[in-house]
C-alpha cells in the first residue's frame, strides 16, 4: 500500500548497529563487492559479477556464492576482509567473538570474468522488482520520518558508544514509533536495545542514554522536524525492556546478509520491491535499478509534487526495464496519478549501462552504506 499523508497515520522503522550480527554480515558482503570493483583495468567500468551471502554465528562466518573478476585472476583475502569488519565494528578482546579468533569457512566459486559474459552484464540476469520513494519533507531528506530519525539516532548512539567502548558495547537496535500528520511529528515510543558492559545498572544506562537522545532530538527539529524534540518525554524511552543486554552480536543472536533489507529501504510504511541490495555488483538491478528508481521519486517531489512512488521492473535479458510505473500525489489530501509515459526520461535513462556510468558506480565504499543508510545522505550521487 503507497502511503498516504492525508491525515495522521503511525510511522515505525528501525535502526541496526554495524555490530549487530546481520550487520556484520551484510558489511563483509558489502566489502566483497568493493574488492571486486576495485580489481580491474582502472580505465574501465569494472563489470565484475558479485552475488555473495553471508552468515555469522558466534566465532564461525560463512560465505558462499559466486565472484567472477573482471581483469586477471587474483585471489579475494577473505579472512583479511571478515576479520577486518570485525574489528571495525567494535568486536574484539572486550565484545567478542574476537576476530583472530573467527572460523571462516569460504564456499565461493572465484573465477575470471570471460569476455562474453562481460559483454551480457548491462542486461539483466534475473527478474526483478524495485521502487523508489519519496516525500516533499526536505528535513528528512525526502524520506518518511521515523525511518529518517532511527537513522539519525541510530548514528548519535554510535558515537556515543565509541567513546564509551568499555562500558556499551557494539550490539544495538533501534526502534522509532511516531504519529506523524505530514506537518509535525509526535512520539509515541522509542525502543532502545544497548549492549552494556556487566554491572551497568538500569538507572545508569538511562542516565547514559537520555542526554544523547534529547541532544539528537534537538538538532532534528532545529532542522526542521516539527515536533521531534518538544514531544519527546523520558517516559517515551523503553530502554533494554527484555533487562540486561550484556552477551550480544554473534554470540548472542545469528546473523545473514539481506535480512535487513526493509531497514535499508524506507522502512515498513513503504513498498520496497523483493531484493536485497548487499552483496551484489553494480551490474544487477537490486541495486542500480533501486538507485535509480529512488533519484527519479526524489526529482518529482523537489518539482513540487507531494510524494512519488517509481516502480521498475526487469525480464530476464532486459537491458531497460519493461515495466515503468510511476505514481505521484499533487498534495497531501490529493489523489494519487499515474504519469504517461511522455511524462517520464525516455528509455534509455533507465538502462543498466547508463544508470552504472551516470551514477558513477564503478568504485564506491559500498560498506559504508549499512550502517549510514542508503539514501539517508544527500552527497550521494543518486540523491543528488
Amino acid at each position: 500500500m503507497i502511503p498516504n499523508n492525508a491525515f495522521s497515520h503511525i510511522d515505525t522503522a528501525e535502526y541496526v548497529s554495524a555490530g549487530h550480527p546481520d550487520r556484520l554480515a551484510d558489511t563483509i558482503a558489502e566489502r566483497l563487492v568493493e574488492f571486486a570493483q576495485t580489481q580491474s583495468n582502472p580505465d574501465f567500468i569494472s563489470r565484475s559479477l558479485v552475488g555473495v551471502e553471508v552468515a555469522v554465528h558466534d566465532g564461525t562466518v560463512f560465505v558462499d556464492g559466486r565472484m567472477a573478476i573482471d581483469g586477471r585472476p587474483v585471489p579475494v583475502p577473505f579472512d583479511a576482509i571478515v576479520r577486518s569488519v570485525f574489528a571495525d565494528a567494535g568486536h574484539g578482546e572486550i565484545w567478542g567473538p574476537s576476530p583472530e579468533s573467527l572460523e571462516i569457512i569460504v564456499r565461493v566459486c572465484e573465477e575470471v570474468l570471460t569476455p562474453e559474459e562481460a559483454d551480457i552484464r548491462p542486461f539483466s540476469d534475473d527478474q526483478n522488482v524495485v521502487h523508489g520513494y519519496a516525500v516533499a519533507r526536505p528535513e528528512t531528506n525526502f524520506l518518511p520520518a521515523a525511518h529518517w530519525m532511527a537513522h539519525r539516532l541510530g548514528r548519535a548512539v554510535q558515537v556515543f558508544r565509541t567513546a564509551n567502548p568499555d562500558r556499551y558495547g557494539p550490539d544495538f537496535k533501534i526502534f522509532t514509533d511516531l504519529e506523524d500528520d505530514g506537518r509535525e511529528v509526535r512520539w509515541r515510543r522509542l525502543v532502545i536495545s544497548q549492549q552494556h558492559a556487566r554491572g551497568i545498572d538500569m538507572e545508569t544506562q538511562h542516565r547514559d542514554l537520555i542526554p544523547v537522545v534529547r541532544a539528537c532530538l534537538q538538532e532534528a527539529e532545529a532542522g526542521g522536524l516539527v515536533g521531534a524534540s518538544e514531544s519527546f518525554q523520558p517516559a517515551h524511552l523503553h530502554l533494554n525492556g527484555a533487562g540486561d543486554f550484556v552477551v550480544g552480536g554473534p554470540r548472542g543472536d545469528n546473523g545473514l546478509s539481506g535480512k535487513k533489507l526493509v531497514v535499508d529501504h524506507y522502512g515498513p510504511s513503504v513498498p520496497i520491491g523483493g531484493g536485497a541490495l548487499c552483496g551484489k555488483d553494480v551490474w544487477k538491478v537490486d541495486r542500480c535499478g533501486a538507485l535509480r528508481a529512488r533519484q527519479l521519486a526524489r526529482r518529482l517531489v523537489q518539482s513540487g509534487h507531494h510524494q512519488a512512488m517509481v516502480t521498475l521492473g526487469w525480464a530476464p535479458g532486459e537491458d531497460v526495464p519493461g515495466l515503468r510505473d510511476v505514481k505521484v500525489q499533487a498534495g497531501p489530501h490529493a489523489p494519487w496519478q499515474s504519469l504517461s509515459e511522455q511524462e517520464l526520461p525516455g528509455k534509455e535513462w533507465f538502462s543498466i549501462h547508463l544508470i552504472v556510468h551516470d551514477l558513477g558506480l564503478r568504485i564506491f565504499p559500498w560498506s559504508t552504506l549499512p550502517a549510514t543508510g542508503t539514501f539517508l545522505n544527500p552527497e550521494l550521487s543518486w540523491e543528488k
